[in-house]
């Protein structure tokens, strides 16, 4: 499928999007996301990660731009079937806006695979320490997600691959508890070895233990990835 196909599901994601925000307590957002990672021996692996979140309802005013994420983690290979790794996250806040705000994360987290027969299915447990500008708070998180191509049984370069997975966590500190859920299905191009593109839609049930009720939330996600 060609970029311009590609930016054509795009641009329709986001008027969809656009549309939908009349609906009381549902966000939607676009979130472009570059991604670069790198080896240092056969079992140690890194990545640094920028990410953006965007949201569609405000595209013409400053707080068009919610967020904008740095990321930089590692993993290391216990076995070919089990990672474990860590990493350190900054989010910065509304940054068009006065008085914005900031949060220091950080994360440790095991990852491991299994198959039901031929087919790769992923785990990632992950605990996380957010040290915001408002609060402090813990979070744990647990994600299954599988991927396969669409054509054949094996990925080679130049095809394509559809991905679904679906997380669920839980946010507490002293005071107060909640959970959300994400789920999400999108579509990948293997350029290469080097080389890949992602493109996805994320639902989003947040605020599940607020007393407020539940709110919703949309996400269109680019992502662009590099390794070597």
């Amino acid at each position: 499928m060609s970029f311009i196909r590609i930016t054509f599901l795009l641009l329709t994601a986001l008027f969809l999007a656009k549309s939908g925000t009349a609906q009381s307590n549902t966000d939607w957002i676009w979130s472009p996301e570059y991604s670069y990672s790198w080896k240092t021996s056969d079992r140690m692996a890194y990545s640094a990660k920028v990410s953006m979140f965007n949201s569609v309802e405000n595209i013409d005013k400053r707080s068009f731009i919610q967020n904008i994420e740095p990321q930089l983690s590692f993993a290391y290979g216990l076995t070919p079937r089990t990672k474990i790794g860590g990493g350190y996250y900054y989010r910065w806040s509304s940054p068009l806006m006065d008085g914005y705000q900031y949060e220091h994360r950080l994360l440790q987290q095991v990852g491991f695979i299994n198959f039901i027969g031929d087919r790769r299915i992923a785990h990632r447990l992950r605990t996380e320490q957010r040290i915001r500008s408002s609060s402090y708070q813990n979070r744990v998180r647990y994600r299954i997600s599988y991927d396969f191509p669409l054509e054949g049984d094996r990925l080679d370069p130049g095809e394509r691959y559809l991905i679904f997975s679906n997380e669920m966590m839980s946010a507490f500190n002293a005071d107060e508890a909640d959970a959300e859920n994400r789920f999400s299905a999108g579509m990948g191009w293997f350029f290469n070895r080097q080389q890949k593109f992602e493109l996805g839609l994320q639902y989003r049930t947040q605020d599940i233990l607020s007393g407020d009720g539940i709110s919703h939330l949309f996400l269109v996600s680019t992502s662009f990835y590099m390794n070597r």
